[in-house]
């Protein structure tokens, strides 16, 4: 029995290390996962606080290049004729050659339309504007009031000029354009460029130059992706110039900047839905290009306030490369299964040595019982030995006493001669060595203080009764000396104490009871606090009921007061026993 509890002792260990390690195996993966999220929020933090300062820095760009679009349509109107039919396409050219631009067109109202009446690009010619929304609405605007109302683009005085978009003359190029009108023409001057300036600074420090240094920083970010809310997901939006060229204006690219080789586009769509709609990333593990990997979406959001074509709604995509956390993984298990080695080889021998130890006070508390077993029994046949021997003087006496014909000295002599057989009969039938020598020394102890004791006590040889032989001396001992004390206080002829115990239920139940003063029940809840006692603080300490209750309530058992006139005050406690019968 001892091996197999011994095994099971070690399994149980074994499992517990085994447990801990997965919990910590786990839990380190998906810390690995959370510092992988946190990265991914990082670098699209700090991605996009660079395209934030990157679209502040081309608007001022922009904006820069919108006022010398101004001074260049000043500059043409003084040097050409007030009357577009008066210009021709080669003083145009010449013009802008002069002035550094790429080409001026004169736009003139015709019906419900606003065209291109003359231009030094010949597909500005005939060029309707009537379908270009806001565009078309600023330059009704500049005709009738020299000044522009709209919120879109760039307003100075008799001056207006739009956004970076694609011409729709020629929509392979993406251009800057201006219009200027004060009235003292009956056309708009309409300078522009070819975006070259704000390409070469794109080049410089535009979005991708951005994410690129970001991946370059981290080995594990595969793809950075800016997704547009507003058209990824959806038909692409396909806008047709009037040379009938079919393009994607800037606005609705579905990509912004960045790569999307790593596509899956169903389960795309509905994470950056998500992000948006819920304004918090997410993430997700999948296997793409034949690579595991972690996908994170990052929601980049903006107050109404600051809504703007710029500004629309867009989602940041990281991949992640799920191979640096596996392999920090395979490297944290082999350092698992290296600490639970190492572990379960150390908890191995201190259950070794554990055991040996257990074993060693288990067989020196035998001998240690045994001993004072058999002290005690010694005792008590040296007792029976002595009464034997003296039997024959007790038989002299009695004959004595009936010769004499003392009846009244021989029945007290016998009474006396009687009851201490009958407490060594007492004490033997109890059968619990550490009990008996208890009620043998309160048996002497009851008479030197003329007390009669009186005790009964149920064999419980034959029980394991789940309690130290400490403890169960101590309940009982301070049970009996506490109704002693109490007794001592009457008069010598109302003097007696009563020890009982017995098993009922699976319980050990011992109950002390003695006559004297009734307890109320306000006093029975404080008997039990440390320190409380009814006698002088000199008599006592006020320990001994505390210690009882304590050593009770460990072994879960419970102690009860009964109190009144008639019976007296009984201390009654009941603790779980297991019969057992004990192996020869």
């Amino acid at each position: 029995m001892r091996s197999r509890f011994f095994y099971i002792v070690f399994a149980c260990v074994l499992l517990i290390l085994c447990i801990n390690n997965v919990l910590f195996y786990v839990t380190t993966k998906n810390r690995l996962v959370g510092s992988v999220e946190q990265q991914s929020l990082m670098a699209a933090g700090n991605l996009r606080n660079a395209i934030d300062r990157y679209k502040a820095s081309v608007n001022y760009v922009e904006d820069m290049i919108g006022q010398q679009l101004r001074l260049a349509a000043i500059a043409a109107k003084d040097r050409l004729d007030p009357k577009a039919a008066n210009v021709t396409a080669e003083q145009l050219t010449q013009l802008s050659l002069e002035l550094g631009i790429s080409h001026i067109t004169l736009l003139q109202p015709r019906g419900d339309d606003i065209v291109g009446v003359q231009s030094s690009d010949p597909k500005e010619l005939d060029m309707s504007t009537k379908h270009w929304n806001y565009w078309y609405t600023a330059f009704r605007q500049l005709l009738q009031n020299n000044n522009v109302s709209i919120p879109e683009g760039q307003k100075l005085p008799n001056y207006w000029s739009g956004p970076i978009a694609h011409a729709d003359s020629d929509p392979s190029k993406i251009d800057k354009w201006g219009y200027f009108y004060d009235g003292t023409t009956d056309y708009i001057i309409n300078p522009y460029v070819e975006d070259i300036q704000i390409k070469q600074y794109e080049a410089l420090a535009g979005p991708d130059v951005i994410l690129n240094k970001t991946i370059l920083d981290n080995p594990s970010i595969l793809e950075m992706t800016g997704f547009n809310y507003n058209t990824f997901g959806y038909p692409l939006k396909v806008s047709r110039s009037q040379s009938g060229n079919d393009y994607i204006a800037l606005a609705s690219r579905p990509i912004w900047f960045g790569t999307y080789s790593y596509a899956d586009r169903d389960n795309d769509i509905v994470n950056v839905r998500e992000a948006i709609e819920l304004k918090k990333p997410i993430t997700r593990t999948t296997i793409l290009n034949g690579k595991k990997v972690i996908k994170s979406f990052i929601p980049v959001t903006y107050d109404d306030s600051a809504l703007s074509v710029e500004n629309y709604p867009y989602v940041i995509g990281v991949v992640f490369d799920y191979n640096g956390i596996s392999q920090m993984l395979n490297d944290q298990a082999r350092s698992l299964i290296n600490r639970i080695l190492i572990l379960t080889i150390a908890s191995l021998i201190v259950l070794i040595v554990v055991f040996r130890m257990i074993r060693q006070n288990k067989e020196e508390a035998i001998r240690i019982t045994q001993e004072a077993y058999i002290d005690e029994m010694n005792d008590m046949f040296t007792t029976i030995r002595g009464q034997r021997h003296d039997f024959l003087n007790h038989v002299q006496t009695i004959h004595t006493f009936l010769q004499m014909k003392k009846y009244d000295d021989l029945q007290r002599y016998t009474g006396e001669l009687i009851g201490g057989i009958r407490q060594i009969n007492d004490i033997i039938q109890i059968g619990h060595p550490a009990v008996a020598a208890l009620v043998q020394s309160k048996v002497v102890t009851a008479m030197d203080k003329n007390i009669d004791f009186r005790h009964e006590f149920e064999p419980i040889g034959n029980l394991d009764l789940g309690v130290t032989s400490v403890d169960i001396v101590i309940i009982i001992g301070n049970l009996v000396d506490n109704a002693f004390d109490e007794v001592a206080k009457l008069p010598v002829s109302e003097r007696w104490v009563e020890l009982r115990g017995w098993h009922q239920a699976g319980n050990l139940v011992v109950s002390v009871r003695n006559p004297g003063r009734t307890i109320c029940d306000e006093e029975k809840e404080r008997l039990f606090v440390p320190g409380y006692s009814t006698k002088r603080p000199d008599d006592h300490s006020g320990l001994g009921l505390a210690i009882t209750k304590k050593r009770v309530d460990s072994y879960k058992g419970s102690i009860t007061i009964e109190s009144d006139e008639e019976h007296g005050t009984t201390f009654t406690v009941s603790m779980p026993i297991q019969r057992m019968v004990r192996s020869s």
